[in-house]
């Protein structure tokens, strides 16, 4: 492999743009997973009563049976 070789592979910035888009969308992958790791969290309690409620909701409107349709 000649010096010439090596030099030219050094300077030349085509696989650098590669690199940065790969860094971006690493970037931004890790993002969305901190966000959906921090809205788990904090929604897990709320979302938890979501179905007492719902159930509360259909009985009360519905009946027991489902007789007031």
């Amino acid at each position: 492999m000649k010096v010439q070789n090596i030099c030219r592979f050094v300077r030349d910035e085509d696989g650098l743009v590669t690199v940065e888009w790969v860094a971006l969308a690493a970037g931004m992958v890790v993002a969305a997973i901190v966000v959906s790791f921090v809205l788990m969290k904090n929604l897990s309690t709320q979302a938890s009563t979501v179905p007492g409620t719902i159930s509360s909701t259909v009985t009360t409107v519905y009946g027991s049976t489902g007789g007031n349709l």
